[in-house]
């Protein structure tokens, strides 16, 4: 692909590449070069998998802010809101973390603060917003949790504490922060489902049900549908979508209000639109995007006001909500050379160079590095607009 090592994202689901790292909503885990895996961030409902403590506590709970090692023998790591899984060397599937729905996968909804045994033969996993999918060995895909907008797609409503078959020939999946979901076929062609009121699934905003929410009747697609052909990579943030087909070409849809499609603007796409070329890996936040290209350059577009996008805190406009202006790129911007594998959480960014080397950046307490910053954000909350060293880890590449 042109970089000294193949290219990744938070859950960017590239068929064959696992994730080394995986940033979630207030908590992250890497991979080093032992296979051990390290957790930290917030661990208010045990999704760090230590039993629940933490070397720091604020109103809502435990919280730790430097990493803490947790599992051994670990090849892939997956952050959601508030739980985490992990695939072990011997295949095995381990959940931990909140689990009101479902999302552990262990026949219960009662949270657990410890790593537990769910699935074995497990080839790719991803966590959403309070849903999980795991890719067998045999290609097969299973999906548990949250199922209110029909992302598990099995075609009837309801949770499951428990997986659920889905798919067969599957060969990627990536679970998004809202309710939508995508997968990549052994043919490369890509299918989703899911929340679709943003135009997240790229098909024109359509959907085959309809549900009342706060936001009045939104549109959803409760059974997998096929979007786009020669993908070999893809990654969802909170309401968009972002696709790399095999030429390079990046291509992205959804919600735009923070610029996270990359286009130029912030109007909302429906349909994919190319953005990029050369792209090895791309990682969506919430509301912002990373993509790496072919030569190992980290470009990041989108919502900028907690520093996530590690610029110094600008961007080409700026977004004022009531509380002040922040700033937003709506176009990609060049951070960084040497890049192996970034991750997009919802304020804060994990990036890994070539060299093995942990940086991150973004809102001050999920990054892992003693909860030091250099600024602060438009609600007072600590953030650091530049990428920081995590100096007590070293991510394994290979």
């Amino acid at each position: 692909m042109g970089t000294a090592v193949p290219a990744s994202a938070h859950d960017m689901s590239k068929i064959g590449k696992a994730n080394i790292v995986s940033a979630g909503i207030h908590h992250s885990g890497l991979i080093d070069t032992n296979s051990s895996l390290w957790m930290w961030g917030a661990n208010y409902e045990g999704q760090l998998g230590n039993g629940g403590i933490g070397n720091g506590e604020d109103g809502i709970g435990k919280y730790q802010t430097i990493p803490v090692k947790v599992l051994d023998n670990v090849i892939s790591v997956s952050s959601g809101e508030n739980h985490t899984v992990a695939i072990k060397t011997d295949g095995s599937l381990w959940t931990w973390g909140g689990n009101y729905d479902g999302q552990l996968g262990n026949n219960s909804t009662k949270d657990s603060l410890v790593p537990v045994k769910v699935l074995d033969n497990v080839a790719a996993v991803s966590c959403g917003n309070n849903y999980t999918a795991a890719i067998k060995t045999d290609g097969s895909l299973w999906m548990w949790g949250n199922n209110n907008y029909g992302q598990l797609g099995k075609g009837v409503p309801g949770n499951s504490v428990i997986p659920v078959k889905v798919l067969d020939n599957v060969a990627a999946v990536s679970c998004g922060r809202w309710g939508h979901t995508a997968a990549i076929k052994t043919d490369g062609s890509l299918w989703m489902w899911g929340y679709n009121n943003n135009g997240e699934l790229g098909n024109g905003g359509e959907g085959n049900q309809k549900t009342y929410t706060m936001e009045g009747i939104v549109s959803l697609q409760d059974v997998p549908i096929k979007v786009l052909d020669n993908v070999i990579a893809v990654s969802l943030g909170r309401l968009h979508t972002a696709a790399v087909k095999t030429d390079g070409s990046l291509w992205m849809w959804g919600d735009n209000d923070y610029g996270q499609l990359g286009n130029g603007s912030r109007k909302t796409s429906t349909v994919p639109v190319k953005v990029m070329d050369d792209v090895a890996a791309v990682g969506c936040g919430s509301s912002y995007t990373a993509a790496i290209k072919r030569d190992g350059s980290l470009w990041m577009w989108g919502d900028n006001g907690q520093g996530a996008l590690g610029n110094g805190y600008v961007g080409n406009e700026k977004i004022n909500q009531g509380r002040g202006d922040f700033p937003v790129q709506t176009l990609p911007a060049k951070l960084m050379d040497g890049v192996a594998a970034v991750s997009g959480g919802t304020l804060h960014t994990i990036i890994v160079k070539t060299d093995g080397s942990v940086w991150a950046c973004g809102r001050s307490g999920e990054l892992g590095n003693g909860s030091t910053s250099n600024s602060t954000d438009i609600y007072g909350y600590a953030m650091q607009t530049t990428p920081v060293k995590i100096s007590t880890l070293t991510a394994k590449l290979k």
